[in-house]
């Protein structure tokens, strides 16, 4: 007996209702000859094996298909359908869990049947078969309660606390296991609560969560884009993000095989992500429970921007508060002295004028000298705050002019002599050659002032020395004292407003002077640094950009050593 050759089996398929049922079915249709040639692949078959049409299918086996029994516990290979067709065996429909190339599964209804001539010759076979659907966990009864629950728990402003009843609600509703990850914009995402439906899994994912964070464009690809993101996870997947064999051990032992990131959106800002996995492949997320996600999450994120923006009032009303008692007591400390001289010199001259006596030019000259340093003090304090005011409004001005910056420091250090002298501190210029530039002399003189005033504050009774130098298109400044020192965890925030690193008690000041500086050195487009050791003294570094300057001023001309101030 002879087998029909190709021609004949491919007539057999071009036959008009065979022909009809291939081009119109809704279920996915397969036809092999004996020789395992792919005959007909229609597109349903396409979209469920996710494949394009083969040339071969050896034996009956789809490429890259592994087929098992949906309820066989054991998840043991079976011979496929089709291939059971091949032989003559007419295979009833029933259900299949089968594998893909690309690594996902899905559970369909499948069914085969042989082929054969009018002559009663074996001429190849034909696999039907359909998805079985999934149906949804939720249905819109659960969905509204599930919306409810989430809404009263997140409340009006979010507390990390809730967060493992948020996810309770959603697992096993949703997924398997779930992971709650919040970061501001620009920082790593941080998981702040994570749960799996199985506990020995729970413990599996709080240990990789807690070993094994990865960079957020590992765990979460898209992170930080705003979009939602859906997955089939792959073993290649798995042994790609991990890290070691423990940590591959454990990513395999979680069982993920759908993943779902659902992106916390508040006021165009990526604040976190909420992350759902499934660990059955044949249950892929539908459009209804995307949806449902989407909303916890947005709710999610409402919730947690609320709470940020409640932290950042409350932040600001604390530092508002602090900063008024401050700048009551230095702006007291002033007018006391004042006060009490003018008072004094007012007593003075009306006994003096009671008894038609003159007035002591000395006296009124010793008087005047206090006023005018507490004015000085004064409008010191308020200047500053003018200058915050300004800073904060964006309407801080650079009026630019040709400087030598070695005659600026040389200036303010004459200045700072006599108060230098009163804190025995020996204040010390090396600056051997001018160093010019084009900066704003009144904001110039404010940033090296700001910088030895807080070298004598915080180093009295030590020597201070400034230099001043260049290196080609950069003008440098530094001053060093041997005072008290900064820690390491205050060396950060010395530049942020109202911050200090020592307590306002014991040294007064409003806490702007650095911030300040920082601020209108920025402007000039330069940048100011400070290293410091508890008890060592500190050093602090200014660097300007020069501007546009001719070429002969970056050659410095030798000049006298100052001497010590």
């Amino acid at each position: 007996m002879t087998h029909p050759d190709s021609e004949e089996v491919e007539t057999l398929v071009k036959d008009g209702v065979l022909q009809l049922l291939l081009e119109q079915s809704s279920d996915a249709l397969v036809v092999v000859d004996v020789t395992g040639r792919v005959l007909a692949f229609n597109r349903e078959a396409g979209l469920h094996f996710r494949m394009s049409r083969p040339e071969r299918a050896e034996h009956g086996w789809l490429p890259g298909c592994v087929w098992m029994r949906a309820d066989d516990a054991s998840m043991s290979v079976e011979v496929p359908p089709l291939a059971r067709a091949l032989t003559g065996e007419r295979v009833a429909e029933s259900r299949w869990r089968v594998r893909r190339p690309d690594g996902t599964q899905l559970v369909m209804r499948a069914s085969a049947m042989p082929l054969g001539t009018p002559e009663g010759l074996a001429a190849g076979a034909l696999l039907r078969a359909r998805e079985e659907a999934v149906p949804s966990g939720l249905d819109a009864v659960d969905s509204t309660r599930l919306l409810a629950e989430a809404g009263a728990l997140l409340g009006a402003a979010f507390d990390e606390a809730a967060a493992p009843q948020l996810l309770r609600l959603l697992v096993p509703a949703l997924g398997e296991a779930a992971v709650l990850y919040l970061g501001a914009p620009g920082e790593p995402p941080r998981p702040v609560a994570a749960l799996h439906t199985d506990a020995q899994r729970h413990a599996m994912l709080e240990e990789v969560l807690r070993d094994y964070l990865l960079p957020p464009e590992r765990v979460l690809p898209l992170f930080g884009l705003g979009q939602l993101e859906r997955l089939h996870v792959t073993e290649a997947q798995l042994d790609a993000a991990a890290r070691d064999a423990t940590h591959a051990r454990l990513l395999k032992g979680l069982g993920p095989c759908t993943y779902l990131g659902v992106p916390l959106v508040a006021r165009e800002r990526v604040i976190g992500t909420l992350a759902l996995f499934r660990c059955d492949a044949a249950r892929d997320f539908s459009a209804e429970e995307v949806r449902l996600a989407e909303e916890v999450a947005r709710r999610t994120a409402l919730s947690v921007d609320n709470a940020q923006l409640l932290q950042e009032a409350r932040e600001a009303v604390r530092l508002r508060d602090e900063f008024l008692g401050i700048a009551s007591h230095e702006l007291k400390t002033p007018l006391t002295p004042l006060h009490l001289k003018v008072q004094l010199l007012q007593r003075q001259v009306d006994g003096l004028a009671a008894h038609q006596q003159p007035v002591s030019a000395e006296r009124v000259s010793e008087t005047l000298d206090v006023v005018q340093r507490q004015v000085r003090k004064l409008t010191t304090l308020v200047d500053n705050l003018l200058d915050v005011s300004r800073i904060t409004a964006g309407r801080l001005r650079l009026e630019v002019e040709e400087l030598d910056l070695a005659s600026v420091a040389a200036d303010i250090l004459f200045r700072f002599a006599p108060s230098a002298s009163q804190l025995q501190c020996e204040l010390e210029l090396h600056a051997p050659v001018p160093v010019m530039g084009r900066w704003d002399r009144l904001r110039l003189e404010q940033v090296v002032t700001n910088l030895l005033s807080n070298a004598l504050k915080y180093g009295a009774g030590h020597p201070v020395r400034v230099v001043v130098e260049s290196e080609g298109l950069t003008a440098r400044v530094t001053v060093r004292d041997g005072g008290i020192g900064i820690s390491a965890e205050d060396l950060p925030r010395i530049f942020e407003r109202f911050e200090r690193a020592v307590s306002d008690r014991h040294y007064g000041g409003l806490g702007l002077g650095l911030y300040i500086t920082r601020q209108i050195v920025e402007a000039f487009g330069g940048t100011v640094r400070a290293t410091s050791e508890p008890g060592q003294g500190s050093l602090f570094v200014l660097e300007l950009p020069r501007g546009d300057i001719p070429e002969e001023w970056l050659v410095g001309h030798s000049a006298p050593e100052p001497s010590p101030v």
